[in-house]
């Protein structure tokens, strides 16, 4: 869920009802033949209806709502507010912000193993038998200012062993060298957090703060080891952009890149942005896929409307192969109807489209 939905409308949702899906016959899920690509619909926040797809590589066949089918005695189906996705440890964790769980399941037949209760949770990274998730909770409310928290969880019996102060509303999380880095985002009351949080892995304890920019937000990590991280702005007068962390010596430098979702496949590293970003008219957005070859130092940029995925209206989310020549981009829509799912080549040609559920905008890949 992006700090700021816009367009995002709680009394047309109840006109509308929750979503789609909940009238149509839910599918058969096939075997896993191949690898899979799964997707997290987000749903509307406080409407219940977060859904997860996902697209078989080997048959081409695209499954809506899979855990719904396979879990129909799982109360409240999903959950409320999907916010991160992840594969690891043979199992799918799904990261629902509004329910306050993670939802863990078994990778391949996506059959219920378990919840961690994580208030607030936000996005989720592993290493080492372990999962850590980030958490608004204790973030600034009513006057008080308290940092928010990141969770340590053994992903094996999924109890918590731990838990750490934050900066404030932290968000992205990626664990590089033995090394967490945690992307605060904000709420304090001068202004947004501007730190990326270090935590040592082995003692699970905070080493110090770096000053990013401010309201910083996605992570990523690439194959030298740099932590990517990107900034929404403050949604008014300072425009997004993309900053790169080096562990090695502790410097930063900035893209100016309009950014708002980032993905790196370990060779590359995949931004979605809209150069008109304060501009909320509707089909008033220029949107543009950079992809940047941190190693080479290439930098290619495409306007998406001259791309397979034209008729995007709102892209969101984004995720792309280990090889490049697969790249999928999400569509939120209105946020209210179920979005869309564009499949393209290297080349951004259109391959399909897929209906998904509500603000598709997450992915995970099982390599089976």
């Amino acid at each position: 869920m992006r700090k700021i939905l816009a367009a995002t409308s709680i009394s047309a949702a109840i006109l509308t009802g929750c979503s789609d899906l909940g009238n149509e016959t839910l599918p058969a899920i096939p075997p896993a033949s191949g690898d899979r690509l799964y997707i997290l619909n987000e749903g509307q926040m406080g409407m219940n209806n977060a859904s997860i797809d996902f697209y078989d590589f080997t048959d081409g066949t695209y499954i809506r709502d899979a855990f719904a089918a396979v879990n129909p005695d799982v109360a409240l189906n999903l959950g409320d507010t999907g916010n991160d996705l992840a594969v690891y440890g043979g199992r799918l964790w799904a990261v629902l912000n509004g329910s306050d769980l993670v939802e863990v399941m078994d990778a391949v037949t996506l059959e219920h193993i378990g919840t961690v209760k994580i208030p607030s949770c936000r996005d989720i990274a592993f290493s080492e038998g372990y999962a850590y998730i980030t958490s608004w909770a204790g973030a600034y409310y009513g006057g008080e200012s308290r940092p928010g928290a990141v969770y340590k969880v053994n992903a094996d019996d999924l109890s918590v062993s731990g838990k750490i102060d934050a900066g404030y509303q932290p968000e992205g999380i990626a664990v590089a060298d033995k090394k967490i880095y945690v992307a605060n985002s904000g709420g304090v009351t001068d202004g947004y957090d501007n730190r990326l949080s270090i935590i040592d892995e082995a003692s699970f304890t905070l080493e110090r703060n770096v000053e990013i920019a401010a309201n910083i937000c996605d992570i990523a990590v690439d194959g030298r080891g740099m932590i990517w991280i990107s900034s929404p702005g403050d949604y008014v007068s300072v425009h997004s952009g993309i900053y790169i962390f080096d562990p090695e010596s502790e410097t930063v430098s900035s893209k100016d890149i309009r950014v708002s979702s980032m993905y790196s496949n370990g060779s590359l590293v995949y931004i979605l942005g809209n150069e008109k970003e304060w501009d909320y008219t509707p089909g008033s957005g220029i949107y543009m896929l950079t992809v940047i070859d941190p190693a080479g130092g290439t930098v290619t940029r495409t306007v998406l409307d001259t791309s397979g995925a034209a008729a995007a209206e709102v892209p969101y989310g984004i995720w792309a192969s280990a090889d490049g020549e697969t790249i999928f981009i999400s569509d939120s829509g209105d946020y209210i109807n179920p979005g869309t799912v564009y499949m393209l080549d290297s080349s951004l040609n259109l391959v399909r489209t897929f209906s998904a559920g509500v603000i598709p905008g997450h992915f995970a890949f099982l390599p089976v």
